[in-house]
C-alpha cells in the first residue's frame, strides 16, 4: 500500500510529510553490472536526498562527481533542530513511509549496518477525530509509517550518506543554468563561475523548475515543460508546540485532513522517543496550509492554541510553553512541499524521464512510480537515475 492508499483507507489519519533538496556534478555512461566504470564525471545539482543519495551511489562506483547546493546547508526538506526539546524535532521530512528495509537499500552495502532505530504505530493506538464540535477516538489500525526514534531523516543522512560525499558538496553555489548536448554539460552559477562535466542530475525542487530559476540550453522538450508547468506542486507547513502535559492522541484528525486539495492533522511529535518533554505537531499541506501560512509568530500561535482549545476543551493554553514553525513554501530554493498527491502518475514517470545522454532527473517528483512525495522515493529516483546514467 502506498502513502496516498494509507490516506484514502485511513481517511481520518494520514501521516505524510515531504521531503526535498535544492541546488549540483557529471559522468560518461559505464556498465553497472561489473568491472571498472569509464573515466567521466557528474555534476549533482542539490544536495537534499535525492542529490546525496546519487553522490553516494556513485562514489561507491569510483565515478568522479561534485554536488552544487544553493543553499548554505545539506538536506533540503530533510531539515531538523536539536534545540527545540529534548530529541531532535524534524522541520521536513519526518515518517520513514517505506518497510525498514529501505534505509538498507540506501545504504547499499550490506557489510554496514543501519545506525537509527525506528518505531511503528500499534494497531490499537488512540486516534482523535473531531466533527461538528466532538471528539471521538478509534485505534488508527494498520499503516506502514515509522517514526525514526532519538533521530530523523537528516540524521539518517548525516550518520549513513554525508561522510562519503561531504567533501564533494560546494555549498552556497545556486545553479542559473544547465547547457547539456552530446559533449556534456556546463553548468553557470548566479555567482558566475562554471562548472563541466559528463552529464547532470538535477535533483532540485519542483517549484524550482515551476518557477524559471534554474534554465536550460537547449530548452527542455515541450513536453517536458507542459508537464512542468501543470504539474500541481503543495505548499506546506509544519509547526511545533511543547505542552507542559500530553492532553492528546498520537494522532487528531478531522473532515479536511485528507482531500483532492490538501492535508492536515495534529499529532503526537514526541511518539516513541525517549523523551519527558511534551511536543504536538501540526502538518499542513496544499489549500489546508494556507490559513496557517498567511499568519506567524503569536498570530500563528494564537490560532493553533485556539484550534485546540476547541477540541480539548480549552487545555492547550493553559500548558503551552513554546512553539516553531517551519513554512516550506517560503524557504529559499524550494518554495514549496511537494508534488500533490493527486497528481497523475504520468506527471512523476514524465518528470523522470532523462534527456538525452547527458541530463537526468532525480528527487521526491521525478519518481517514475505511482507513488511520490517521500525521502525514500527521492532515494529511489537516484538509484534510477544512477544506473540509467552508467549505462545499467
Amino acid at each position: 500500500m502506498d502513502r496516498r492508499d494509507f490516506l484514502a483507507t485511513m481517511a481520518r489519519l494520514g501521516l505524510a510529510v515531504p521531503l526535498g533538496t535544492t541546488f549540483g556534478c557529471g559522468a560518461q555512461p559505464a556498465s553497472a553490472e561489473g568491472g571498472e566504470p569509464e573515466t567521466g564525471s557528474v555534476l549533482i545539482i542539490g544536495a537534499g536526498a535525492a542529490g546525496l543519495a546519487a553522490g553516494y551511489l556513485l562514489a561507491q562506483r569510483g565515478v568522479p562527481f561534485q554536488i552544487l547546493e544553493a543553499s548554505p546547508r545539506w538536506g533540503g526538506r530533510m531539515k531538523r533542530t536539536a534545540d527545540f526539546a529534548d530529541f531532535p524535532i524534524p522541520l521536513g521530512a519526518e515518517w520513514l513511509h517505506a518497510a525498514e528495509a529501505e534505509l538498507t537499500a540506501i545504504i547499499n552495502d550490506p557489510a554496514r549496518p543501519v545506525p537509527v532505530e525506528t518505531v511503528g504505530y500499534a494497531p490499537e493506538e488512540p486516534a482523535g477525530w473531531f466533527e461538528d464540535g466532538e471528539l471521538s477516538f478509534e485505534p488508527t489500525g494498520a499503516t506502514p509509517d515509522r517514526k525514526f526514534v532519538g533521530s530523523t531523516w537528516y540524521d539518517f543522512f548525516a550518520q549513513a550518506i554525508v561522510p562519503s560525499v561531504q567533501d564533494r558538496i560546494v555549498l552556497e553555489t545556486p545553479v542559473a543554468e544547465v547547457q547539456h548536448g552530446p559533449d556534456g554539460v556546463r553548468l553557470l552559477d548566479r555567482d558566475g563561475g562554471e562548472w563541466t562535466a559528463d552529464a547532470v542530475i538535477v535533483t532540485v525542487p519542483l517549484p524550482v523548475l515551476k518557477r524559471g530559476d534554474l534554465r536550460f540550453s537547449p530548452p527542455l522538450p515541450a513536453e517536458r515543460q507542459a508537464v512542468i508547468a501543470q504539474a500541481p506542486v503543495w505548499g506546506g507547513i509544519k509547526v511545533f508546540m511543547e505542552f507542559t502535559e500530553q492532553f492528546y492522541p498520537a494522532v487528531l484528525a478531522f473532515p479536511d485532513s485528507n482531500t483532492a486539495t490538501g492535508q492536515r492533522l495534529y499529532y503526537d511529535a514526541a511518539f516513541g522517543q525517549d523523551s519527558q518533554t511534551h511536543v504536538m505537531g501540526l502538518f499542513a499541506v496544499g489549500a489546508q496550509a494556507q490559513p496557517y501560512q498567511a499568519l506567524a509568530g503569536d498570530a500563528l500561535r494564537d490560532h493553533v492554541l485556539a484550534e485546540l482549545d476547541e477540541v480539548f476543551a480549552g487545555r492547550a493554553t493553559p500548558a503551552y510553553v513554546k512553539h516553531i514553525a517551519q513554512d516550506w513554501s517560503a524557504e529559499p530554493f524550494i518554495h514549496g512541499a511537494y508534488l500533490a498527491d493527486n497528481a497523475p502518475d504520468e506527471v512523476a514517470e514524465a518528470l523522470a524521464e532523462p534527456v538525452g545522454d547527458t541530463l537526468y532527473f532525480a528527487g521526491e517528483a521525478y519518481a517514475d512510480s505511482e507513488d511520490w512525495g517521500g525521502v525514500h522515493n527521492a532515494t529511489q529516483a537516484a538509484r534510477r537515475a544512477v544506473a540509467a546514467l552508467l549505462g545499467g
